[in-house]
């Protein structure tokens, strides 16, 4: 290409608004993924301001999506180091490059840096917590979590605003962390989770098995779907829901494994799920062949099956009415609860025992 496209000329005026323009441009092409397109007009407008952040900001984005990411994060950090433009707005991209190229312990050197200052904005800070987090998983980096000697504070901070952060999966990490540490920090950090009323029941339960492994022994207060009670977590009586859950799917076995093993399975979960979501708690009638009804009627309608009720019914014992109303009940709170898998298959296994 002919360099002298691509100089200055301090002699040209330019049209009014040229840079803009070029930069509205640039962003309808990234708009349509026509990274190469937006390139160029990038690099037009470079020429003229070479300084620009919306300038330099788009060039970058068009690096991105053209697939060169070395060389976008040769950009971002030099829009870090040069102050140009918005720093965190450049910082999440640049930390987002590191993550995809595989650099995750920059990523952690950076972040750790940055959170150290707590001057993150608001906006920014629970999706640094999560590339952070993720990061340290990815360099295997363990000591972090015992790097402060315990008689001083063992719980890292990181794991406390992982445990405030809005983010459902944050907290479960936050929380599966807590029950490793051996210390009263941790204890307290947990009993202060279960405190507040806005907590998901799924982590609350979690939350209140990792304080039962814990041997705590002091009564908390718990409250879920209308339900109250003062529970010591060292006393609970996990063998009452194992049970109650193990006669629910014995209930369901009798009925669709050889059936339907993939709708059997289905069933399994759900009750899992449901009945630990409700620890302590157990569900409202304790009839196993009620709950076995209302479990096949909901898996069958996740998986597209249309069961017939009056069939389902017959084959129960149960009444419609009342089925009717579980299912809503088991539906709405499916759709309310954190679901992870990893948080269910300690009680499965203890099924299959």
């Amino acid at each position: 290409m002919d360099k002298r496209l691509h100089k200055k000329d301090k002699n040209v005026i330019l049209y009014p608004g040229l840079v803009k323009r070029l930069i509205e441009k640039g962003m309808d092409a990234l708009k349509e993924k026509d990274g190469e397109a937006a390139y160029q007009f990038f690099l037009s407008a470079e020429e003229h301001e070479p300084e620009h952040p919306q300038v330099l900001f788009g060039k970058m984005l068009s690096l991105v999506e053209l697939g060169r990411l070395e060389e976008a994060v040769e950009h971002t950090s030099e829009l870090l180091r040069e102050g140009i433009g918005d720093y965190y707005d450049n910082l999440q991209v640049h930390i987002s490059l590191l993550v995809q190229l595989g650099k995750y312990q920059e990523v952690v050197d950076m972040l750790d840096a940055v959170i150290s200052e707590d001057r993150i904005p608001a906006q920014y800070a629970e999706s640094f917590y999560q590339l952070l987090h993720f990061s340290r998983q990815m360099v295997g980096d363990e000591e972090w979590l015992h790097q402060i000697q315990p008689d001083s504070n063992p719980v890292h901070k990181d794991i406390i605003h992982m445990l405030e952060s809005k983010s459902l999966e944050l907290q479960s990490n936050a929380i599966l962390q807590l029950k490793e540490i051996n210390h009263p920090d941790a204890t307290e950090a947990l009993i202060s989770y279960l405190m507040k009323s806005d907590r998901d029941l799924a982590l609350q339960s979690l939350a209140l098995k990792a304080l039962y492994e814990k041997k705590y022994d002091k009564p908390i207060h718990i409250e879920k779907q209308g339900k109250k009670m003062d529970v010591i977590p060292s006393q609970l009586d996990e063998l009452a829901q194992l049970s109650f859950g193990r006669r629910v799917i014995d209930r369901l076995s009798a009925e669709l494994e050889h059936e339907n093993p993939f709708l059997f399975e289905m069933t399994k979960q759900l009750c899992w799920a449901h009945l630990f979501a409700l620890f302590p708690f157990l569900p409202e009638p304790k009839d196993e062949n009620f709950w076995a009804a209302v479990f096949h009627i909901c898996a069958s309608e996740r998986i597209g099956m249309d069961g017939e009720m009056n069939e389902i019914e017959e084959r129960y014992q149960v009444i419609k009415k009342n089925l009717l109303e579980k299912v809503t009940e088991v539906k709405k709170l499916e759709a309310m609860v954190f679901q992870i898998d990893s948080i269910y298959s300690q009680d499965q296994n203890k099924d299959r025992d």
